[in-house]
């Protein structure tokens, strides 16, 4: 250890001129705004736009399975409640201290979760990813 702090204190400093370093780019959740959130669609446009990383967000499902996701509650980013087989499974849970009303994810299997769509889930500040709205899964 020694010698090594030694050896930074005595290195004279580049001769080199100082190169201008790009950004680094994180796609969280893809290409939001121009796809739905957390499907490889917008993982791939994010890819080819530039993105030199993706940085998903993750939740769980029933049978413990870790799945890409915003938050828990599915009805705002897929069609789960528009699918009527899951109709039962609407529930109210407390997340982060508040109740909210839905379906999530951790009540259903992973097969189950591959049966839904994916839905903007802010389409109307984001109309050209609600285009693609029940497109991909």
């Amino acid at each position: 250890m020694t010698s090594f702090l030694f050896t930074l204190a005595f290195t004279a400093p580049s001769e080199e001129p100082v190169t201008q370093v790009r950004p680094l780019v994180i796609a969280h959740r893809g290409a939001s705004g121009y796809r739905p959130e957390h499907t490889m669609e917008a993982y791939e446009l994010a890819i080819r736009q530039g993105a030199d990383y993706i940085e998903p967000d993750l939740v769980i499902t029933k049978d413990g399975v870790l799945i890409a996701r915003h938050e828990n509650e599915l009805s705002k980013t897929t069609n789960a409640a528009a699918k009527l087989e899951y109709a039962s499974r609407r529930t109210t849970k407390t997340i982060d201290g508040t109740k909210v009303t839905g379906w999530f994810a951790e009540d259903f299997t992973l097969a189950e979760i591959k049966t839904l769509l994916a839905r903007e889930g802010m389409a109307s500040l984001r109309p050209e990813s609600a285009k693609f709205n029940d497109q991909y899964q």
